[in-house]
């Protein structure tokens, strides 16, 4: 926690993301001393999928009641062309790159197993970092208003997107055993529909009850208790062989939403009464909370890796100058006919930090999917290795890239302003 606060701070002076720090200072303990070698894989897995399941439903929930719905819909077109783009774009690259390194050699993958070993890579590192996002487009003063909520819509919606996605394959692999497009469509749209609906439903039922006991102390928590209720009541009601894991999340998506933006929703739906929505002490504690997961996980995520093969690191590498690539043409997709100035589509290109939802995809899922797709082949850290490269990668690009943006941000503020007189003045 130390660490996650110093880097925190860090950030708030240097704009340099606390991501960067958690993942060396994990892989510095990792390799001193020696974690998974001491410590079974087997345990280390129960950790991961305890904390996984703990750190999505927190990751979600923090996500909506930190969400503007005004704002939302106001930037709307082009955050979710930029979201659907962006992700696509990343999605289909990543599958094209290890097909490649497949039929090449470089990676030791079955021919038929490379591409939806892409896919899962690609929907593992295909969402960017709300909260290095969002601080960040903030502080650049020269960026357009339709540029930041763009840039926030897409870091918000990806988030769930990624877990969403990697969910259904999962739910595809282990349950369905094959992956089947069909299937893949009918459980998105049904993990969607039904947990918009139970969450939006306990969202009605727990916003006045939360707004009466609001002064009661420690209150917060009992709405904590009470998300984690709506993901496993979610969960069971549809079934974990039916995906309801994935609608669980979504649950606890739309239920924050509902809290975070009571006044505005129950406006909606033509409320008469006094509109009450989560008070700012909540909020900050549920801030908290998910400040001490992002901390946990970006550190485990830096323990976790070994780096057993080199061609990991290379994959890395490869697919996160692909993602860069692949970003500016999602960005000029996103801003076409939008008059968006050059500066702005800048940024949006350089701002693709990878964050908490590719660490916990990685860690949670990687071993599952690289034993069901890779058997005996010593791959079992494929995924980790290949996602902390990028997640550290695209840190570093965003990083100095902002660093860039602020230095002519502030040399053009520097610049004396040049006045032309005109003729009447002059005399």
């Amino acid at each position: 926690m130390t660490l996650g606060f110093i880097g925190n701070y860090i950030f708030n002076r240097t704009q340099i993301p606390s991501i960067i720090w958690l993942l060396l200072f994990g892989l510095i303990v990792g390799f001193v001393f020696n974690i998974r070698a001491d410590i079974s894989e087997v345990t280390l897995t129960r950790i991961s999928e305890l904390f996984a399941a703990v750190a999505i439903v927190i990751i979600l929930f923090d996500g909506g009641i930190n969400t503007d719905l005004h704002q939302m819909f106001r930037g709307a077109p082009r955050g979710l062309l930029l979201t659907v783009s962006a992700f696509c774009l990343s999605l289909i690259g990543t599958m094209a790159i290890v097909i490649l390194l497949s039929l090449t050699g470089i990676l030791p993958i079955p021919p038929e197993n490379s591409v939806i070993t892409g896919i899962i890579l690609g929907a593992i590192v295909g969402g960017t970092s709300s909260p290095i996002v969002i601080p960040l487009a903030s502080r650049l003063k020269n960026l357009q208003e339709k540029t930041k909520m763009a840039l926030s819509i897409e870091s918000i919606i990806t988030d769930p997107l990624c877990i969403i996605v990697v969910l259904a394959i999962a739910h595809m692999l282990i349950y369905a055993g094959a992956l089947d497009l069909t299937l893949g469509i009918r459980n998105l749209i049904t993990t969607f529909s039904v947990g918009i609906v139970i969450g939006a439903l306990l969202g009605f039922v727990w916003l006045p009850i939360m707004h009466k006991v609001r002064k009661q102390q420690f209150s917060y928590v009992l709405t904590l208790a009470v998300v984690f209720l709506v993901y496993s009541l979610t969960t069971r009601l549809i079934g974990e062989e039916q995906g309801g894991t994935g609608a669980g999340a979504i649950a606890c998506l739309v239920f924050g939403l509902v809290l975070g933006n009571g006044k505005k929703v129950l406006k909606m739906v033509n409320y008469q009464g006094e509109g009450f929505e989560m008070d700012e002490e909540t909020k900050q504690f549920h801030s908290l909370t998910s400040f001490v997961i992002r901390t946990f996980f970006f550190v485990y995520l830096g323990i976790m890796v070994s780096f057993q093969k080199t061609e990991f690191i290379i994959v890395g590498i490869i697919v996160l100058l692909a993602l860069l690539l692949l970003r500016y043409l999602s960005v000029e997709i996103a801003t076409y006919r939008g008059k968006f100035e050059k500066d702005d589509k800048q940024t949006m290109t350089i701002m693709m930090p990878r964050g908490l939802a590719a660490a916990i995809l990685a860690i949670n899922f990687g071993g599952i999917f690289a034993n069901k797709l890779m058997p005996n082949l010593d791959m079992d850290s494929f995924f980790q290795d290949v996602a902390f490269v990028i997640i550290l990668g695209t840190a570093i690009v965003t990083t100095v890239g902002v660093s860039i943006i602020s230095h002519y941000e502030r040399k053009k503020l520097d610049e004396p302003k040049v006045t032309v007189q005109t003729d009447e003045e002059k005399k």
